[in-house]
């Protein structure tokens, strides 16, 4: 039993999948903009044992040749008679090539280099200018990186009670050290799924891509899966909320995949003020989301954070007799402010009294430029859609905070007030490489301006 059962019970273990480019086959193109050129040769001397027994065959020599054209490793990949591979071998190793580029910069590559052997012919006196067309070298084949330890964390905490699956979608370097680097989250179900997966991939361990005898960086996409209990669709809809216009459980149950919480009202959230919402929807065939409606909001704020939430809610759709079928749902929701007490625990509680006390700094003195990992963008509103899809904009401040979450989205101007909410939604799933200040972890303030175009439907 791993600790997550311990620990939580029905929670399953993350789960690791990996995809490369060109999966099952070697990948033959080169890995730089251009390929070493031979600029002297020798041939092969022609054992004479071998030649007086008249043998006769193919060898095909692996080198690397460095980044100033050097040959520093030889080996015989084949060779139809070890005579013939060690002549071939010592032949190459005189060579010199004007070495491969990439972007510009000189680099090592690995190249096959056959040789052909016919006791009929003489040695040449004087080779030419460059081998015959069938005797130049070639890039050696790639192989794909291969995973080889894959150490993942926990099912994440603030999603327990929820019941969600969660999938992190991204793609990486694996360097030629064999570490995951430079992640790029794609896609994920949740944004609090990201933060685990990001850390888990620092753990991560590789056999490298090779590129002949050279180990090389290459790119993988691949999706860190958080599976959650074995339990019903209805189950999963009550913990988050869900009922049918009436408030019992519908007859036809959509699974939530992709989930997004509401934006919590800036100047509210500054006050501590409770709040609550509850909207209508759809949950079309397809899985997406239409017809937003609010039912009721303690303040009108409140329904709109909530409305412009669900608009990006994906689901499995309900199964009928036919096939896939619409539901109509109720979502409530209750703003409940946390506790300055839970600053140690709540990252939310701990931003709330560096905000109140106007003690969040810009961008300034960063050890390194922000650098966001994940990032959404605004589901246009359903609402505008139906106006006429006008073009506008929306202004953001947020605190970007020393995990590297989007967080205390504030609205500071918008051409529509349902640009705004989208905008702020957006942001508040962003994630980036978290933020250091003279080493030390920092929360940073930052404004961001948004653009709404019309949608091509």
């Amino acid at each position: 039993m791993n600790r997550l059962l311990l620990a939580y019970g029905l929670m399953l273990p993350p789960t690791l999948v990996f995809g490369a480019a060109g999966a099952g086959k070697p990948d033959t193109a080169a890995v730089a903009d251009s390929a070493p050129l031979l600029q002297t040769w020798t041939p092969a001397v022609y054992p004479p044992e071998a030649r007086s027994a008249r043998v006769g065959g193919f060898v095909t020599v692996r080198i690397v040749v460095d980044e100033a054209g050097r040959v520093t490793q030889a080996r015989v990949l084949d060779e139809t008679d070890p005579r013939l591979g060690e002549s071939a071998v010592a032949a190459v190793r005189t060579w010199v090539f004007t070495p491969a580029r990439e972007s510009g910069t000189a680099v090592a590559m690995s190249l096959d280099v056959p040789f052909m052997f016919d006791p009929s012919k003489p040695d040449p006196k004087k080779p030419g200018l460059l081998p015959p067309a069938h005797l130049l070298p070639k890039p050696s084949p790639r192989e794909p990186a291969e995973l080889t330890a894959s150490p993942l964390g926990d099912y994440p905490e603030s999603l327990r009670d929820r019941k969600l699956a969660g999938r992190v979608i991204f793609e990486c370097e694996v360097t030629a050290e064999g570490r995951a680097g430079q992640v790029r989250v794609l896609g994920a179900t949740h944004a609090d799924f990201v933060p685990p997966a990001l850390e888990d991939s620092q753990r991560w361990e590789f056999k490298p891509a090779r590129q002949g005898d050279l180990p090389v960086r290459a790119e993988l996409r691949g999706a860190v899966s958080f599976d959650a209990p074995r339990t019903t669709r209805a189950a999963v809809l009550a913990a988050n909320r869900l009922t049918a216009p009436d408030g019992t459980a519908p007859a036809d149950a959509p699974r939530p995949d992709i989930v997004v919480d509401p934006v919590w009202p800036h100047a509210a959230l500054l006050k501590g003020e409770k709040g609550s919402a509850s909207v209508e929807l759809i949950v079309r065939s397809n899985g997406t989301v239409g017809e937003v409606k609010v039912r009721e909001a303690s303040a009108p704020e409140f329904g709109h954070a909530l409305a412009a939430a669900m608009e990006a809610w994906v689901f499995e759709p309900a199964e009928g007799r036919a096939g896939p079928v619409e539901v109509a749902l109720l979502k409530r929701v209750e703003f409940a402010p946390p506790a300055a007490a839970d600053e140690k625990t709540d990252p939310l509680a701990r931003l709330l009294i560096l905000a109140r006390a106007n003690a969040i700094r810009g961008a300034d003195g960063l050890d390194e430029p922000l650098a966001p990992v994940y990032r959404v963008s605004p589901v246009y509103p359903a609402a505008l859609r139906a106006a006429g899809k006008p073009a506008g904009e929306a202004i953001v401040e947020f605190v970007i905070d020393r995990e590297g979450r989007g967080r205390l989205p504030r609205v500071v101007s918008a051409t529509h007030d349902a640009f705004g909410w989208a905008a702020a939604t957006a942001i508040q799933q962003w994630v980036f490489r978290a933020p250091r200040r003279g080493g030390a972890p920092a929360d940073v303030l930052v404004r961001i301006p948004f653009n709404f175009s019309p949608p091509t439907e």
